[in-house]
Order: structure tokens, then sequence, then C-alpha cells
């Protein structure tokens, strides 16, 4: 299995410019069409969590392989669990479905928690299977 070693970007309030190189990134694999804007949706939101939730800074990495293309998006705050995935949609609000969209939008939704700082992992298979 071949990959790249990634690339990683600091999280400020460049939201295009980072959008942009993860774009041009994603294109290079062979993401492409309403796969390719699931991942920048969802990335956009992990970065706009830790903007307005993970203390402002952290830092968006992305390598793929053969199969696959991953997005850690990490934070300098820590707060965000496992346990704040929600299993449902929500309900009752305007705001809050940035965790229930990643888990929709991509095929691997995980949140790792250590000492100063939380990770959010996309992960989407470069060819999906089809559904039959």
């Amino acid at each position: 299995m071949t990959g790249d070693h990634g690339q990683h970007w600091p999280i400020d309030d460049d939201l295009t410019g980072l959008r942009q190189r993860l774009l041009q990134h994603a294109a290079q694999a062979g993401m492409k069409g309403e796969r390719l804007d699931d991942l920048l949706l969802a990335a956009n939101e992990a970065v706009i969590n830790v903007l307005e939730h993970g203390g402002g800074k952290g830092t968006l990495s992305i390598w793929h392989n053969d199969t696959c293309i991953t997005v850690d998006v990490v934070d300098a705050a820590g707060n965000l669990a496992p346990r704040d995935i929600p299993p449902e949609r929500p309900t009752g609000t305007v705001r809050g479905f940035g965790l229930w969209l990643m888990s929709q939008l991509c095929d691997e939704f995980s949140i790792e928690q250590s000492e100063g700082e939380s990770r959010v992992r996309l992960r989407m298979r470069l060819h999906p299977t089809p559904i039959l």
C-alpha cells in the first residue's frame, strides 16, 4: 500500500486558505464530486469547532494511501470527547449539528481525547463500494 506523508497546517482565521489547501490535496489524491464536497464540509465543521470551542488553536493534517484519505483536526483545549458525538440528529436547536453531520458525511468518524488536546478523525474511502 502506498501513500503520502501528508501535510499539516495550523488552524487560524484564514478558513478560505485552509479549505483551498485541503481541496487541492484531496483532489490530487483522487477524490472528486460529492464525496470531495462531503469531506470539505466535514473538515470545515471540525475546524470551526476548534475556533469556537477548542481554544482557537489547533492543526489540520491530511494524508492518503491507495484506499482512503484521512483528515485529523486537533485542538489545543482537549474538551471534546467521544461521548460528545450525538447518536442521532439533534433536535430543538439551530446549532450543534456539526459532530452529527461529520458522522453522517464520512465513512469513519472518531474523537480521541488526551491531556491537552482533542483529535477529530475524518476518513473517507477514495473508491467507495457502490450501493446495490
